[in-house]
């Protein structure tokens, strides 16, 4: 509709510029203008010459499947699944910035995935924001995430040892109680979305940086009030739309100065952190703390020294604010979605809980799993898994950006373009699923569905060597904390709730909606 009315503009100007031409300077001026005002709408709305070839979703279809609010399953079958039907491996989409192209083929993202020099990071949203905006503030514009070349690999160099020393299932399990002594006071209808993100900020604030934001605790200090002020503009959409505005809106918005405070102390409060954690060090402190149980700020700082401790406190503060905000947010809407799916799917509830007694045994106390014991548990792996597959916080993958001329699948893209990888495409494709909207765990076991694909069907965290470098970490905190709370409580839906059926989303995107309560029946 918006291609046509733009069409028959571009035709109607043309017919009359001759008769404008022939009158005032004013007139050809105003008629310029209007013509470049009419050029730069339809080329919003239309894919550069390159990418007209390429099956498209339009950037209506999509503005509109966000605005009555769609899930990324129901978007998905709507726009992007006929595409697939019809044979095709990719489409191209203008959300949210630029033309880009999207895969959603197994062996077309493991060529984009595994082939990091010829696809480098795109700087996706960041580069939208000046140095003043609260997101380039707390999280940089050249973070492990975004970075390439010397600089990602400088950065990585830090944090890979890091991310495999750490694995706190102690401290994991420490705050698990807390949780449980508020579903204790709840029983019924236990607001688990809110729950849920209050657990995973107290753990990942000790686990990250060994800070307790007691936000289970009712949050004393108001530390869980100022990280939620600016954390939540991160994820709203009118902070990407107004981007290119923030030079303006930060001078006129009473709301914008509350968050860039809420910004400013909380990096503060991690470069406090920083600077004792790295006196800490010096004087030996650290020393007796086994390495899997050391905070990730602790492990980086020591990576950095052995590395020749050329790192910045603000460097370091970057890529814990990134590893941070990525990973507590994500963490805890997929455990509120896995928690609803056990109580919907009863048979998966019923064997993992029979796996989890057969290793932590059917004492009636609290246990806390250790990495022995966790490893020993088979089908909550396929349960995690399977739950990422139907259900995962992440829909699409950062874009990457060709660096040179690529041939994909027969179709040419110059170097410069945009690629992507449609997650939610591979993940709920029937091409690669049987049955993919049904929650099936078996999925996942040996010899099972997931064996006999090939490529990349599976990518909650991406693959390849830019793989989230959080993924072990993040698994193993789900594995902890099902296992605790399905040793000690059955789970159902209310039979009076709107999600009883399916859940209904607050945002058009796999974010776990704050309506969403389950009960929780006490085992011991």
């Amino acid at each position: 509709m918006i291609e046509n009315a733009l069409k028959n503009y571009s035709i109607t100007f043309e017919q009359i510029l001759p008769m404008l031409q022939k009158r005032s300077k004013a007139s050809y001026i105003g008629a310029a203008i209007l013509l470049l005002a009419v050029q730069q709408v339809y080329s919003f709305f239309t894919p550069p010459k390159h990418l007209r070839s390429f099956p498209r979703v339009s950037f209506f279809a999509m503005i509109k499947s966000f605005y009555y609010n769609e899930s990324v399953s129901q978007r998905n079958k709507k726009l992007v699944a006929p595409i697939m039907n019809a044979g095709h491996k990719f489409y191209v989409s203008r959300i949210p910035f630029t033309w880009t192209v999207q895969i959603t083929d197994p062996n077309l993202a493991k060529t984009i995935l595994m082939k990091t020099n010829s696809f480098p990071k795109a700087s996706g949203v960041f580069e939208n924001f000046g140095n003043d905006s609260p997101i380039i503030k707390f999280l940089g514009n050249d973070n492990v995430a975004v970075s390439n070349g010397h600089k990602w690999k400088s950065q990585r160099k830090i944090m890979n040892p890091a991310f495999l020393r750490s694995m706190p299932v102690k401290t994991f399990g420490s705050v698990v109680p807390r949780l449980f002594a508020l579903i204790d006071q709840e029983s019924e209808n236990v607001q688990i979305t809110t729950r849920m993100k209050s657990l995973t900020l107290d753990i990942l604030g000790l686990a990250a940086f060994g800070f307790d934001f007691q936000s289970l605790k009712g949050d004393p200090e108001g530390w869980t009030k100022t990280y939620n002020i600016f954390a939540d503009t991160f994820f709203s959409p009118w902070t990407i739309v107004l981007s290119n505005f923030d030079f303006l809106v930060k001078y006129f918005s009473a709301e914008r100065r509350r968050i860039d405070r809420a910004t400013e102390k909380f990096n503060d409060m991690i470069d406090v952190l920083t600077n004792k954690r790295r006196q800490d060090i010096k004087n030996g402190l650290k020393n007796g703390i086994p390495e899997n149980e050391k905070d990730l700020l602790t492990l980086m700082i020591e990576a950095d020294t052995r590395e020749g401790g050329n790192t910045s406190t603000e460097e370091l503060r970057h890529n814990i604010a990134l590893f941070f905000l990525a990973g507590h947010d994500t963490t805890a809407h997929t455990l509120t979605f896995c928690l609803y799916n056990l109580a919907k799917n009863k048979d998966v509830q019923r064997k993992l809980r029979e796996e989890i007694l057969e290793v932590l045994g059917d004492d009636p106390i609290d246990v806390f799993p250790t990495l022995e014991e966790l490893k020993q548990m088979n089908y909550i792996d396929q349960v995690i898994k399977e739950n990422l597959r139907h259900s995962g916080p992440a829909d699409m993958l950062m874009a990457r950006i060709t660096s040179e001329d690529f041939d994909l699948d027969g179709f040419f893209i110059p170097k410069g373009t945009n690629v992507g990888v449609d997650i939610s495409a591979l993940h709920l494709s029937e091409k690669n699923w049987k049955d993919p909207r049904a929650f099936l765990p078996e999925r996942f076991e040996d010899g099972g569905e997931h064996d006999d694909h090939r490529g990349f069907s599976w990518i909650p965290f991406s693959n390849g060597s830019r793989q989230c470098l959080g993924m072990n970490f993040s698994l193993t905190e789900q594995r902890v904390v099902l296992a605790m709370i399905l040793r000690k409580y059955e789970i159902d839906i209310p039979e009076d709730s709107i999600h009883r059926d399916e859940i209904v989303l607050d945002k058009p995107f796999n974010l776990a909606p704050h309506s969403l309560g389950l009960n929780f029946t006490k085992r011991y």
